[in-house]
């Protein structure tokens, strides 16, 4: 089986997003049910030759080579797999996979009420004390950056309050790879 392409062109724009956009987008991942996950679950298992359950370099180099119409330099190769690596143990799991290839388009224009859910259901996981918004400290339990978070605050924080709300989240989701949402 091939490489759907549309995964592929995901999987590269993926290196273009923010940390917070990829945490963000690994949130909304994990908001999916077994159904809807089948053909993202049938490419990774296509990439995953040795069956661990995680995708390493070697396996992701050997898929991509496959896919004459994608020559991907390997530097570049090595880049996708770092930003899709969201945990930093230097292997790609199905969750971060699925973020990495997750049509946000498609879930948002299919069903409204579930992209409200769903979205909602990302932005709890960020949003600790269920206020309403995602502050700093909160970014900072979430994500584990020891140094200052404010960049990445003020990525999503259109009103400028010092906190994302579930619009300025959801805005995020959905756009592309700017780095400021204005």
């Amino acid at each position: 089986m091939p490489l759907d392409i549309s995964l592929l062109a995901n999987m590269r724009e993926f290196v273009k997003y923010s940390r917070l956009k990829q945490l963000a987008l690994r949130a909304l991942a994990s908001t999916l049910d077994t159904e809807e996950l089948a053909a993202v679950r049938d490419q990774f298992d296509v990439i995953d030759v040795d069956k661990s359950g995680t995708i390493t370099l070697e396996e992701i180099r050997q898929a991509l080579s496959k896919d004459r119409p994608w020559m991907i330099k390997e530097s570049r190769i090595l880049e996708i797999l770092q930003a899709m690596d969201t945990n930093r143990d230097g292997l790609v799991d199905f969750q971060e996979f699925v973020a990495a290839t997750l049509h946000v388009r498609q879930l948002e224009e299919g069903d409204t009420v579930k992209w409200q859910m769903r979205s909602r259901d990302a932005f709890d996981k960020f949003d600790f004390d269920k206020d309403g918004y995602i502050s700093a400290e909160e970014l900072r339990m979430h994500t584990g950056i020891k140094g200052s978070i404010e960049p990445l605050l003020d990525e999503a924080d259109i009103d400028m309050d010092g906190k994302i709300n579930l619009p300025e989240f959801q805005k995020l989701l959905k756009l592309g790879s700017a780095t400021r949402i204005l």
